[in-house]
């Protein structure tokens, strides 16, 4: 009869207590659910996605093709322990979501109603139409002929010599010396990707894609 080796053994109880703790609910704050997984992309033919699981039971995952249409699913664990998926569509057909727990609704779009006939309106032609008046002439009265007056030739003014103004002397300004300022950080520090982790990112000329996973 043959023993089992201490690594078998050792590997079996590895499993099982793998399994023991993936069972378990978490019971924590949501807010504060450690990310396992996390990972993005972008191509050059203009796809990218992202995707991220929690340890409460959260996994999410969208990809957008280059028309712009998502595609994409979200799952959690209900107060049951059950846990539940929803997978949604979302483009130039609006957004569609389907899931196992979901209502069946009828997804149909409204024909827009055309207007009414309008007729035009009735023309109403004046009943009469008034002669025009007769407007008086008047009698021609010329106005007496214009006789200019002599112009006004004004004297030449004094213009005396300008008077020598010496050149002010030069005077450099003191060059600026901008006062050190103190920079922030605008961009807050991740708080949720708790070590060990293993993070990998990897750049391309028209593209990138990134991981991380807990250890």
């Amino acid at each position: 009869c043959q023993y089992p080796s201490p690594i078998m053994i050792r590997t079996v109880c590895l499993l099982a207590l793998a399994a023991y703790v993936s069972g378990q609910a978490y019971n924590g704050d949501p807010r504060n659910a450690a990310i396992l997984t996390d990972s993005r992309y972008q191509n050059g033919d203009g796809k990218f996605g992202s995707s991220y699981s929690q340890e409460d039971g959260v996994e999410f995952k969208e990809e957008t093709d280059a028309d712009g249409t998502r595609r994409g699913s979200y799952s959690y664990i209900d107060p049951s322990g059950q846990k539940k998926t929803v997978s949604y569509t979302a483009g130039k057909n609006g957004f569609q979501a389907s899931g196992s727990h979901l209502p069946v609704g009828h997804n149909q779009l409204g024909v827009a109603p055309t207007p009414g006939y309008e007729p035009l309106p009735q023309y109403n032609s004046p009943q009469q139409q008034s002669a025009p008046r007769a407007i008086p002439q008047q009698s021609y009265n010329p106005q007496p002929a214009y006789r200019p007056q002599p112009a006004y030739r004004p004297q030449p003014a004094y213009n005396p010599q300008p008077t020598y103004s010496p050149q002010p002397a030069y005077n450099p300004q003191p060059a600026y010396s901008p006062a050190p300022q103190a920079y922030r950080t605008t961009t807050p520090q991740p708080h949720r990707f708790f070590p060990p982790g293993k993070l990998s990112l990897n750049r391309s000329p028209d593209g990138f894609s990134y991981t991380f996973n807990k250890a």
